[in-house]
């Protein structure tokens, strides 16, 4: 009896994950690894570049760490241009990079911070974006993935700035779906709810520290809302990036998929 190898969906591909750290950066560079890209990091901070390389280094997988800022163009063109000088070609572009809410209400906030959080999560992505066509072109194609953010479909107080531009760059990838689609550029999203590690676990302490409860306590009342039962990993978060990167989703653009458990429907 024969069996058929399970397939290899990147093999030969070559990504850009921007926002690399620990979370759902690393989470994708590893899954981009295994399933057989060369991935070139993008992220401010050097060590974060270089732990994330080493670990997919350690799978035997292929990466370069670029210093980059995405909200300045220069940095974007060259993290662009070395996924093509080190590995020959483009073919998918992942934007993980985020500015956080400030977590104050519309009222009193400073409109700065909702400015600074529009640079970076929708004109930073933007502007990667920008860089990184003529090289997708080169290659006959490619695939564009944002990651956004339950935020859009589920409104929470004191979120507003992060909601807003995650709500844009939501339109942002239809309106370049619908234009990159005539050079086999396709553009989706990937919209995830909580994902249990670092940046849930300080939320869930702080708030047991503010309601005096226990972590567990917490990570209860938010399973309470999911219909699994669970709240999602940034692996489960990368396995969709990866969908939308393969030739699994040739034909799909303009979507969203969501990976939350079951806590919002769309």
């Amino acid at each position: 009896m024969t069996t058929t190898p399970t397939p290899v969906l990147l093999d030969g591909k070559v990504g850009i994950v921007s926002g690399v750290g620990p979370g759902l950066g690393r989470s994708v560079a590893i899954a981009f690894a295994r399933a057989g890209a060369a991935v070139v990091l993008g992220a401010r901070t050097e060590s974060y570049l270089a732990e994330v390389q080493a670990s997919v280094e350690d799978l035997g997988g292929r990466a370069l760490g670029v210093v980059t800022d995405i909200t300045d163009p220069d940095q974007c063109d060259r993290l662009a241009r070395a996924a093509v000088d080190a590995f020959g070609r483009l073919d998918v572009v992942v934007h993980n990079a985020a500015a956080p809410d400030v977590a104050q209400p519309f009222a009193t906030v400073d409109l700065d911070e909702w400015r600074h959080q529009m640079d970076v999560n929708l004109f930073g992505a933007l502007q990667l974006t920008h860089s990184a066509i003529p090289f997708l072109g080169k290659s006959g194609g490619g695939s564009i993935v944002f990651v956004n953010s339950m935020i859009v479909r589920k409104i929470l107080p004191n979120q507003g700035g992060y909601a807003t531009s995650k709500a844009a760059l939501l339109s942002a990838a239809h309106v370049l779906a619908r234009e990159l689609g005539p050079q086999h550029i396709r553009v989706n999203s990937v919209v995830p709810g909580w994902l249990w590690g670092p940046s849930v676990e300080r939320v869930l302490r702080r708030r047991a520290r503010d309601q005096g409860s226990s972590v567990e306590e917490q990570a209860a009342e938010l399973t309470d809302q999911i219909p699994l039962g669970v709240i999602p990993s940034s692996d489960d978060a990368a396995n969709a990036v990866v969908f939308f990167a393969s030739d699994l989703s040739s034909v799909i653009t303009g979507q969203s998929l969501d990976v939350n458990g079951g806590e919002v429907f769309h």
